[in-house]
């Protein structure tokens, strides 16, 4: 790779059109927190169902048209009761995505034969009680059978000899003498579906393989639906349809999408915050994500609409978000409703004798994570499998609330919490600044999401923040504004805003870049991580996530200058031009000592688009030595490029090892990059 490091001896003029930078390693500063960089998620963008979660089929148990009690729908917009906002009084009229599929994602082979409806008559679970209908006329038969279609989210990827599980919950009315076959076409293998013939219900798993012509036969780039076929008239009632990847991550029955939840380990996630997000809130509080309703028989379900404009299934529930934490070495982050709903939407607050309920469901959530097998939901873990308690370890009250009623609120749940768990760490809503009418809290969670002047001015932002008895997580930022999808501009600025954080690691403890995921949809600007039916691809963003996480120093050390003035080149380009954007700095970096490698830990950031020469000049070394440095640098062409599915490692970290000469190392920064320097001290 075209690294550029030079050593040891300048002559006057390359001294001079060089940056000097001194690293003190014996100036101790801030200790960074071990597992300060984590992950956020949110069923946003289509982040669980057809996303992290494994499961295939889209609208498995016909549930995707059911809404919130008291809201009404209009063509493709969907309306909330008016309810009036507890701060203001005012009652704000939103719309939200719906949908005038009549069967959301199923459709048949020929509407002329088969006529769909939807029912909620003698349901298999009362929990998810709809069901789909199918009326089979006389001219279906086995010589010219109908198909019932799902389009599986994105499409469904067909590999050769892969396996699948699928589950069907069905029964039908037909005569003695008719008898239903079902079978997968023409994706995954012909399967023979048995229903009784007395009407009752029959709920059936079976192991499906892909054939290498069916592999064959399959759109490369995933595009395949999934389909039932059936050969004879009649009445036949679909309760649930699912189809999960045998090999999903660990091998979990009920788990992720394996190269999707490898992705996400690969970044080392100190820590899992879920379920979200403003799905924690809800428009209204009867449309909030419930943990309790995630728990037992997938089927059995009931999901909930999400603000994002679909429906989430709950298949992936807190069981599964306890799991895959622990798979994948993380903590995990509840995040729990004190009675408000989003005071963005209708900011709807529960009644005062209500309060007590939305306690009580975050302390029994607690008690399923951690609590003892003896008590109530400890048993239900130890039920579902999990005898011994899972890695949670913070709770957040509530979610970007705001104002004196949520401040009365948390004090009322922090204290309980508190008195019950006193080893847990509780997080707030605030900013940086914490409101006069709290008690106490652990931490504050402040959100930015900026353009990158934003990112890149304000660096220092943390370093005048007084210190006091709380940290800070900064639970989710990133930049969205004016780089359209996201490109290199917007992870650099990220990074410059992450040295910050970094460098004061004695406040700053965590933090989580969001939203996480896009799958198909895009119901925020930028996010994380790409994902279609056959790719899982990570941004610039991801990478730069990655680079912090995996060389996170264990404690910082003096940098002078400490960049509060610019030290960009006269005649660098600058990335912005409009009259009311300051000159801001386009270079960036922190160090710190990796104590268990006994490494120093260089991160430089060049938000530019021409090289950055510079000089560290080590100080604190016992002597001058020949050494040699770990370079792993992340680059693009130019500020705008990005990763693409069709090029989806463009930017992409790359590493060399070099030789040294402390206690002066040069190095020349390529345009639009960042790189992270492991020197052996």
């Amino acid at each position: 790779m075209a690294v550029m490091i030079f050593t040891a001896i300048f002559s006057k003029a390359e001294t001079k059109s060089c940056d000097t930078i001194t690293i003190n390693v014996n100036q101790r500063g801030a200790d960074v927190r071990n597992g300060m960089y984590g992950i956020f998620f949110e069923d946003i963008n289509h982040a669980a169902d057809g996303g992290l979660y494994g499961e295939i089929i889209e609208n498995r148990s016909f549930e995707d048209l059911r809404m919130p009690d008291g809201y009404y729908s209009k063509g493709k917009d969907l309306f909330a009761p008016d309810i009036p906002n507890h701060k203001t009084g005012l009652v704000r009229h939103r719309k939200y995505k719906w949908t005038t599929e009549k069967v959301p994602a199923w459709s048949a082979s020929d509407s002329s034969r088969v006529s769909m409806s939807l029912s909620e008559d003698n349901p298999y679970y009362a929990t998810a009680p709809t069901s789909l209908i199918l009326n089979l006329n006389g001219k279906v038969s086995e010589k010219s059978p109908v198909r019932l279609i799902n389009r599986c989210f994105q499409g469904m990827a067909i590999r050769e000899s892969e396996t699948f599980r699928l589950r069907i919950i069905a029964r039908t009315t037909t005569n003695k003498n008719e008898r239903y076959k079902g079978r997968i076409v023409p994706s995954i293998g012909d399967v023979n579906i048995k229903l009784p013939q007395n009407g009752r219900w029959i709920d059936t798993t079976i192991i499906v393989k892909a054939t290498p012509q069916q592999a064959n036969m399959a759109s490369a780039d995933g595009k395949n639906t999934f389909s039932l076929e059936f050969d004879a008239r009649g009445k036949i009632i679909l309760d649930y349809v699912s189809l999960f990847p045998c090999n999903t991550f660990k091998n979990r029955e009920n788990g992720m999408r394996r190269d999707v939840a490898q992705l996400l380990q690969d970044m080392h996630p100190g820590f899992v915050r879920w379920p979200g997000g403003c799905v924690v809130e809800g428009i209204t509080l009867n449309n909030r994500f419930e943990w309790k309703k995630t728990l037992g028989d997938v089927a059995a379900r009931p999901g909930e609409y999400n603000m994002w404009g679909y429906r989430m299934s709950y298949g992936l529930g807190w069981h599964e978000t306890l799991q895959f934490c622990e798979d994948i070495g993380a903590k995990a982050m509840y995040v729990c409703n004190v009675g408000l709903a989003c005071q963005n939407r209708s900011g709807e607050a529960s009644d005062e004798n209500e309060i007590e309920d939305y306690l009580q469901d975050c302390l029994d959530a607690i008690e399923y994570a951690i609590g003892d097998t003896l008590t109530t939901w400890g048993k239900k873990r130890a039920e579902a499998g999990h005898k011994e308690i899972f890695p949670l370890e913070y709770v957040e009250i509530g979610n970007e609330n705001h104002g004196t009623e949520y401040d009365r609120r948390f004090n009322i749940f922090y204290k309980a919490i508190k008195e019950k768990y006193p080893h847990l760490t509780l997080i707030s809503n605030h900013g940086a600044n914490l409101s006069k009418n709290v008690d106490k809290t652990d931490m504050v969670d402040p959100h930015w999401y900026r353009g990158p002047e934003f990112f890149m001015g304000n660096t220092h932002y943390f370093d005048k923040i007084k210190r006091g008895k709380y940290e800070v997580y900064v639970g989710e930022y990133a930049c969205n504004r004016r780089v359209g999808p996201g490109n290199m501009l917007a992870a650099l600025s990220e990074a410059a805003w992450m040295t910050g954080m970094e460098r004061n690691g004695d406040l700053v403890t965590m933090c989580s870049y969001a939203p996480l995921i896009e799958s198909g949809l895009k119901s925020w600007p930028v996010n994380c991580i790409w994902i279609s039916p056959t790719q899982v691809m990570g941004r610039s963003s991801y990478w730069v996530q990655k680079l912090f996480a995996d060389n996170k120093p264990t404690y910082n050390v003096g940098c002078s200058p400490d960049m509060t003035e610019p030290v960009c080149l006269e005649g660098d380009s600058l990335l912005f031009r409009q009259k009311d954007i300051p000159m801001l700095p386009r270079q960036f970096f922190c160090a710190g000592i990796d104590s268990i490698n006994n490494e120093l830990i260089i991160k430089v950031v060049n938000v530019t688009d021409r090289s950055y020469k510079t000089v560290f000049n080590i100080v604190g070394l016992n002597n001058k030595t020949k050494g040699a440095a770990t370079v792993t640098i992340l680059k693009a062409q130019t500020l705008q490029t990005e990763n693409t599915f069709e090029n989806p490692l463009t930017i992409r970290p790359q590493t060399d090892v070099v030789s040294v000469y402390l206690p002066y190392v040069g190095y020349e920064l390529p345009p639009a990059s960042m790189a992270v320097l492991r020197i052996k001290i």
